[in-house]
């Protein structure tokens, strides 16, 4: 009876000590979630800043997004100013389909995400910004092409 005791105890200790690696595993997953939505946004916070310093660095390609998004057709199609902001629009795009995946997979709340989707709305709304979105949206991914769409849509 004292050996059956004895192992009772240690099987006890045992599935105590199981259960406290699964709830420390739980807080160390929890901490993981928190530092990889930090560096997203970190990471989204960087791509932004680079993709404005290409603006303020260069006062000639000011000019020409300030003439685009007065004017679509500021300049003629296959110019190097509408090459350049073409490119320019699309790196735009980009950055907004990582946004978008970012908050599918759940490393950007839907506050922040609401948010990031209101600047999308005015950007879409420059007619060249649109107009080259609508030329190279078939190489976006779909579910991508169906949501910013959609905000077109809206706000059409």
């Amino acid at each position: 009876m004292k050996m059956s005791a004895i192992n009772e105890v240690v099987s006890l200790i045992a599935n105590i000590g199981v259960i406290g690696s699964i709830v420390f595993l739980g807080l160390e997953m929890q901490q993981n979630t928190a530092m990889m939505q930090s560096q997203t946004r970190n990471s989204i916070v960087e791509n932004q800043l680079s993709y404005y310093e290409r603006v303020i660095d260069s006062i000639d390609f000011a000019r020409v997004a300030t003439a685009f998004r007065a004017n679509g057709d500021a300049y003629e199609a296959g110019t190097a100013e509408d090459y350049q902001y073409s490119l320019y629009s699309l790196s735009q795009l980009r950055m907004w389909e990582n946004e978008f995946y970012q908050y599918q997979i759940g490393l950007f709340d839907s506050d922040e995400f609401e948010a990031r989707t209101n600047t999308w709305k005015r950007q879409i709304s420059y007619a060249n910004v649109n107009g080259i979105w609508t030329r190279v949206q078939d190489s976006f991914a779909p579910d991508f092409q169906i949501y910013l769409n959609e905000i077109i849509d809206e706000i059409s």
